[in-house]
């Protein structure tokens, strides 16, 4: 008589043990494939910063993790906990590091809340567990439909009888889920860049900063030099000393301002995926990618020698899929107003989500020596570039922004332009995982702030260097982080110039300023005989 009641009591442990192994799964298998990166960096370029990418990427695979116990179990309470653990299971260490920040806090930071804290974590749960409900509802409500179609296929095998009204449901869910696959990725595409990013795949971009609905059809073609007074980015070469003059000056001539138009190419580069020893220890990988677009026309054995640009820490695919990144600088070569050039898109992956470009305290992580000393040394022997600082500069976005600056003065012989989108200007400022790889330590935090190092460079190095700036004034934290960084820039005796973005953080800015800014770093080469032969 005792044997049903074992059965039960069996059963009654093994139904929370498959929800329990059905989260555990979703939840590595996010950490494991990268997708929780995924989300993270994508929410960043949105405009978010680590630590709530973190929440809202943390929330969503908790929702998701609990939708797929429920499924497997049917147990709606118990996959709602479990969706919970998950959450603490992501998000725990974020947390546990902002609360250790807390407690250190003194002085013009402020000082440890407990009620505040407390009200923190209540909070957590609660959005915690509305997430994993919010889950766990929509997989109750689909789970006797999808229990009917499975039913159906299997009774459909079993007779070998094809029954259409039968078969209804199995079909029906079938294109509901090839829907999700074809636009689920879209969607995301719309809401992560712009609307019509799918749209304008392929298509031209815009050269140059033309204000929408703005454009004379009595224009000179692409490449005329002429004067701008809606830019501090201009098509003729900027002037040597520090800040940005506005005292107008003659344009030079074509062939002056744009030697490589006796010499340009036609037609399409192309882009070829590599993989290097990666400078990192305990990471996903043991190899890291980068990948190099060379120009078209583009011969290594030939007698041209090219420039170059490096982009990091973002990955090319990223890139194009956000500013459709090929195709502009196709155009933009095709066309003249920039020369022929080599881009290289140089990728993270170590154990830091942030890796922040840095040599880490802990020696886990190179990426500064990596990119400044390795990358740059494997493309000069592989490629043929114009090996010289003046010839290198380094464009990124966000925390790519920061990289820019950082890497252009941590190597002033390697690198001699940085052009920095939205980026910041002080090591740690991009959320608690931006300090991770420097420890906390105050010296390593300020021996990486593009605003301290700055200020230690001999005069000699600051006025070979030139900084393209581009922000949204008006933006919180990264308009105000710009202005500090040029009136620096100003006082200290480098030269730069500061496009005042139309639109804030994000990939729309760099679509729209990213030709704009080519053309000024052209424009720099120019003037620093880069192209003398």
């Amino acid at each position: 008589m005792t044997r049903p009641a074992l059965s039960r009591r069996h059963s009654g442990l093994r139904t929370p043990l498959i929800g329990a192994v059905v989260v555990a799964a979703v939840v590595g298998g996010a950490i494991v494939s990268g997708t929780l990166d995924a989300a993270n960096t994508t929410l960043v370029v949105m405009g978010f910063d680590t630590d709530r990418a973190q929440l809202i990427s943390s929330l969503l695979i908790a929702g998701v993790a609990a939708a797929g116990a429920t499924l497997a179990t049917s147990r709606g309470r118990q996959a709602t906990l479990l969706g919970l653990g998950g959450f603490a299971v992501l998000f725990g260490p974020t947390f546990l590091t902002e609360t250790g920040n807390a407690l250190a806090s003194n002085g013009s930071d402020g000082s440890f809340d407990l009620s505040g804290w407390l009200l923190t974590v209540l909070t957590l749960l609660t959005v915690g567990v509305i997430a994993s409900w919010a889950g766990t509802a929509l997989a109750l409500s689909l789970r006797p439909g999808l229990i009917e179609a499975g039913l159906a296929v299997r009774d459909t095998v079993a007779s070998r009888h094809l029954d259409r009204r039968r078969l209804r449901q199995p079909f029906g869910a079938a294109l509901v889920l090839v829907l999700l696959i074809l636009t689920v990725p879209v969607f995301g595409d719309m809401v992560n860049y712009t609307p019509d990013s799918r749209m304008l795949h392929g298509g031209p971009p815009p050269v140059g900063l033309v204000p929408d609905g703005a454009v004379d059809s009595t224009a000179p073609p692409v490449g005329t030099p002429e004067p701008t007074v809606t830019s501090t980015l201009s098509s003729t070469p900027q002037p040597t000393g520090a800040g940005v003059s506005s005292t107008p000056q003659s344009a030079p001539s074509m062939v002056d301002a744009q030697p490589w138009l006796s010499w340009r190419p036609s037609g399409s580069g192309s882009v070829a995926i590599l993989r290097l020893q990666a400078p990192w220890k305990g990471g996903s990988s043991t190899t890291a990618e980068i990948a190099v677009y060379t120009p078209p026309g583009y011969e290594r054995s030939g007698s041209r020698r090219y420039p170059v640009l490096y982009e990091a820490p973002t990955t090319y695919s990223f890139w194009d899929s956000a500013t459709n990144i090929k195709v502009v600088l196709d155009t933009l070569i095709d066309s003249g107003a920039i020369p022929a050039m080599l881009v290289v898109f140089i990728a993270s992956g170590g154990p830091y989500p942030d890796t922040e470009c840095a040599n880490s305290v802990d020696h886990m992580e190179w990426m500064d020596t990596y990119i400044g000393e390795t990358v740059v040394s494997y493309v000069d022997s592989h490629y043929a570039t114009i090996a010289q600082a003046s010839a290198r500069a380094v464009v990124g976005m966000s925390q790519g922004g920061y990289c820019a600056a950082i890497l252009t003065l941590h190597h002033p012989t390697v690198f001699g332009t940085a052009i920095p989108f939205s980026g910041y200007f002080q090591a740690g400022l991009g959320g608690a995982t931006s300090k991770l790889p420097f420890g906390g330590n105050a010296a390593a935090l300020s021996a990486a702030s593009p605003m301290v190092v700055a200020t230690e460079l001999p005069a000699s190095e600051r006025t070979s260097l030139f900084f393209i700036i581009v922000a949204e004034p008006g933006q919180p934290f990264y308009g105000s982080q710009a202005a500090e960084f040029e009136k620096l820039l100003a006082a200290q005796g480098y030269s730069y110039v500061a496009e005042n973005a139309s639109v804030p953080h994000g990939w729309v800015q760099v679509r729209r300023i990213f030709p704009a800014a080519l053309e000024a770093w052209a424009a720099h080469m120019v003037s620093a005989g880069v192209f003398q032969a």
